[in-house]
């Protein structure tokens, strides 16, 4: 009876290290699951707890752990296992902020060393049409037009300054959203703005810092409203970004809440862990300590 189902993701950018891996979990009697679009997550997580599974391990990157973690949530949480994560994704910015290691086979070592703990993720909703989590960032706006504009040749030759290399792809053209947002008991209407990121984790499209104050254990999420300016104010921001300097703008408004209610003008899309969605958001709110996970040493202490 597997204690473990790993689910992998073949396209990961380390998923040559699969063998690795199975091996180091060969005494743990681990059952291996490939992802496809169309394998039922939640389905398969259950059956597996039937059987007595007590971990899922999710063995790919961002969007790997965003698809686990919404399969996860649908389960009843009294039933609801673990989650351990080793990262063969390009960027593996959710394991950064739980320090976890980039070595594949010393992030096995976690689930035989250390217990699980409670870890927040967030839950949004789009009035009762649409409800989906996340555990790292929502970037929307034209933080979504940057992401789309990294292509995969662009991360492979820019590595961590591919934020920035596809911002410049959008600075020319930038859009306006105005936006009302409530976060928790304070109101903000008819503001301008460029985008607006929602984290529940500490770096975003490639160990980027964006929210150097998030933590995934206290119960809340920083919201980061970037406001329009004008082509140079756009520049600054963005290099500022990559060195987890932009709070400090002059331009953006930065709180640590537990809800935010958002209204935007025109639609505003939102990219989670990564992944683009049509839906548009409207209520984000912090489900704390949802999922057990293991993390790596000292890393909240």
């Amino acid at each position: 009876m597997a204690k473990e189902l790993v689910f992998w993701n073949s396209g990961s950018g380390k998923s040559d290290e699969v063998d690795l891996i199975r091996d180091a979990l060969t005494d743990n009697r681990a059952e291996w699951v490939e992802l496809s679009w169309n394998l039922d997550l939640p389905q398969t997580i259950e059956k597996a707890i039937s059987q007595g599974c007590r971990t899922v391990v999710a063995a790919g990157g961002d969007g790997t752990v965003n698809a686990l973690v919404n399969a996860m949530m649908a389960v009843d949480e009294a039933r609801r296992p673990a989650l351990a994560i080793i990262p063969l994704g390009t960027a593996n910015d959710f394991a950064g902020t739980l320090n976890i290691p980039d070595v594949a086979t010393e992030a096995v070592k976690l689930i035989d060393a250390s217990a699980p703990i409670p870890i927040d993720v967030v839950r949004i909703s789009s009035g009762d049409e649409m409800v989906r989590y996340y555990a790292n960032v929502a970037a929307g706006g034209n933080s979504v037009r940057v992401s789309e504009a990294m292509t995969d040749e662009i991360k492979s030759r820019w590595g961590a300054f591919a934020y920035i290399r596809g911002g410049i792809e959008v600075l020319s053209d930038m859009t306006t959203y105005r936006i009302t947002v409530k976060c928790g008991e304070e109101e903000f209407s008819n503001l301008d703005t460029w985008a607006v990121l929602v984290a529940n984790g500490k770096t975003n499209a490639g160990r980027i810092t964006i929210a150097p104050k998030a933590s995934p254990v206290d119960g809340l999420i920083d919201v980061i409203i970037i406001r329009d300016g004008d082509l140079s104010d756009m520049v600054q921001i963005i290099a500022d970004n990559l060195f987890g300097e932009f709070l400090d703008c002059e331009q953006v408004i930065f709180r640590q809440v537990k809800s935010l209610d958002l209204q935007s003008e025109p639609r505003m899309r939102f990219a989670l862990d990564g992944e683009v969605v049509d839906e548009e958001p409207v209520l984000f709110n912090v489900v704390p300590g949802a999922i057990r996970m293991y993390v790596g040493t000292h890393v909240f202490d």
